[in-house]
């Protein structure tokens, strides 16, 4: 009995750690995004955020593993990413949202960060 109590707060220790972790991961990427990325075309946005979080997630804990599930730019100006993670046994979702200003109205045009949250999903099955 104790055991799987001590399991589940461990859990949950883990989680708030993961939490902590993606609000990191939001500050660093807004960074990463208004000086290596302004003014990309839009269409790019949707993998190059991808494979930001990924790498950036591997370089902060190498014990955080997570894998891009989907990404969704069909709206034009934003960006919406789920990731699977997974960390000591322990299994979350991380969500993206990004949004965008443009500077025309294709998916050619320049584009600009507005707008970044990375939020971890505790409660999946």
């Amino acid at each position: 009995m104790t055991d799987k109590l001590a399991g589940k707060d461990d859990s949950q220790r883990l989680l708030g750690y993961v939490e902590s972790v993606a609000k990191e991961s939001r500050k660093a990427l807004t960074l990463e995004f208004n000086e290596k990325h302004k003014g990309i075309p839009f269409r790019d946005t949707g993998q190059i955020l991808r494979d930001s979080l990924i790498v950036w997630f591997g370089r902060r804990d190498k014990n955080l593993r997570i894998t891009a599930e989907t990404v969704n730019s069909a709206k034009l100006g934003e960006v919406r990413a789920v990731f699977g993670g997974e960390t000591k046994n322990v299994r979350f979702k991380v969500r993206v949202d990004a949004a965008f200003s443009l500077a025309g109205g294709s998916a050619d045009s320049p584009c600009y960060l507005k707008e970044l949250n990375v939020s971890i999903d505790r409660h999946i099955s």
